[in-house]
């Protein structure tokens, strides 16, 4: 990538052309180098201040520079989307007009210093998608004015500082896929301008603070996967008007349905009720004794089996079942923030670790569960092989690679994998095939293979939406030759 020294290396006067005049650089991929300056009087003895710096989505590389502290004027620093590394420099903090600061999606390590509590006139603080440790610093708590905080995927720990509770003024919050602890604060409830809550993949333990009943400007709650416990009768939820996103999935959640979602229409996909385990509709009706899927079209596999492609056109709550029918597929979720998520992603590169690469060139994804169903197959104990290649995360020094996809994996009901990560299973390579083969029984003619995205990983990298379980292929073949005669393969050409 980049070297990060010459980005600030500036030769002659910076603070002319679109530095002073009506330019617009933000959302402007003209101006992912470029900063703004104050207007200058006073003829030739007039000093102008860089007030904004933006080093955006360039990949450079290396530690945030020293003379980054002689911008004493700045009120906006964007370095976001870069490979920068090296801990977060404590003279930071003495960038007190600063207003809106982003280190988002970098390779920044160690603590957060508490010196970041002296910006006391910040508005926006981004520091996920790093590779931080320990905790947030109280110090944090000093910053009265804030209203947009992004933690998530920061490496962060610990419970979240009471100071927090005096940041008032606060908007949004994501703090996903870290290791928080202890209670959810109580004093979130006094957060009364509140729209995002993000909490996701963390080791929150406890009930859900009643407080949340005040947050009545709530638009998106995602608490998926917080190790909550709870019955969700201590919150009110008739005063959030504007809820568009709720996510409570993946806790220790007991007791009833509550009347707010009882009073909801949710609608299941028609056969669906088919797609039980202890479903009647396929029991001593066995049709086949092995099926294998491919997400992207018909192939002869090394083994000679032949993957049916999977061209289902699946949405937020979807299923599809083949004509025979001998497997189906079903997709739960919508993608965050994305605005067309993509079910379906391709690349025609090349795949190490494989014979056959055409089996890995497209994939299936989830913005939450995704599973595929073995229906009508013979009882009896079988070899389930799913394949899987990681193709978005490049293997360079690139905001890109600081991506992360990671689910669970159950089969027949058992996880088989907690936390799964293809790039890592693959060395921490892409464009790598990984295999992993599990022997499961089938006793009711049924086989359930489930990918479950539970808050880990990373939620906007290299696009915003993009998390969540994929799967090249997959097949369900007999551990033995235990059965007596052979059935038609039946491929399906919708």
């Amino acid at each position: 990538g980049q070297k990060a020294g010459p980005q600030w290396n500036i030769s002659g006067d910076p603070c002319t052309g679109a530095a002073i005049d009506n330019t617009n650089i933000d959302n402007n991929d003209i101006f992912k180098a470029a900063i703004k300056c104050e207007v200058c009087t006073g003829g030739n003895t007039s000093v102008c201040r860089i007030t904004r710096l933006k080093i955006y989505a360039l990949d450079a590389v290396g530690p945030i520079p020293e003379e980054l502290r002689n911008l004493t004027a700045l009120t906006d620093l964007d370095l976001g989307q870069n490979y920068l590394t090296g801990p977060l420099p404590s003279f930071i903090g003495e960038l007190t007009d600063m207003k809106f600061m982003t280190f988002g999606i970098n390779a920044l390590s160690g603590p957060v210093p508490k010196e970041l509590g002296n910006l006391k006139n910040l508005i926006k603080l981004g520091l996920g998608g790093n590779n931080f440790s320990g905790s947030l610093p109280s110090e944090l708590g000093n910053l009265a004015k804030l209203e947009e905080l992004y933690i998530d995927s920061s490496g962060l720990s610990g419970p979240l500082p009471s100071s927090l509770s005096q940041l008032t003024k606060m908007k949004k919050v994501w703090a996903s896929d870290n290791d928080f602890t202890g209670q959810i604060p109580d004093y979130i409830g006094s957060w009364s301008s509140l729209t995002e809550l993000r909490l996701q993949g963390n080791s929150f333990q406890g009930p859900i603070p009643a407080t949340l009943s005040n947050l009545g400007q709530l638009a998106s709650l995602v608490l998926r996967n917080c190790r909550i416990s709870d019955k969700l009768v201590s919150i009110d939820f008739s005063k959030f008007t504007s809820l568009n996103l709720l996510d409570f999935s993946y806790n220790l959640l007991s007791g009833s349905i509550p009347s707010w979602a009882k009073n909801s229409q949710f609608v299941l996909p028609a056969g669906w009720g088919c797609l039980q385990r202890n479903t009647p509709c396929f029991l001593d009706s066995p049709k086949s004794s092995s099926f294998a899927v491919d997400s992207g079209k018909s192939i002869v596999g090394p083994d000679n089996s032949v993957y049916q492609p999977d061209r289902a056109s699946l949405g937020a709550a979807s299923l599809y079942v083949t004509g025979a029918p001998t497997w189906g597929v079903s997709n739960v979720g919508k993608f965050m923030d994305a605005n067309n998520g993509s079910y379906i992603i391709h690349s025609p590169g090349q795949f190490l670790n494989t014979l056959d690469p055409e089996l890995f060139q497209n994939a299936r994804m989830s913005p939450s569960s995704l599973r595929y169903f073995g229906i009508g197959l013979e009882n009896g104990n079988y070899t389930v092989t799913l394949l899987f290649a990681e193709f978005d995360f490049p293997d360079t020094q690139s905001w890109k690679s600081r991506g992360r996809r990671v689910f669970d994996i159950y089969v027949q009901g058992e996880r088989k994998e907690q936390n799964f990560d293809i790039r890592k299973a693959a060395g921490g390579k892409s464009f790598t095939a990984v295999r992993k083969q599990y022997t499961v029984p089938v006793t009711k003619n049924f086989l359930d293979i489930h990918l479950f995205w539970a808050g880990k990983g990373t939620c906007c990298i290299p696009t915003q939406g993009y998390y969540g379980p994929a799967i090249s292929a997959l097949s369900a073949t007999p551990s033995t030759n235990q059965f007596t005669y052979n059935h038609t393969f039946h491929i399906s050409n919708k």
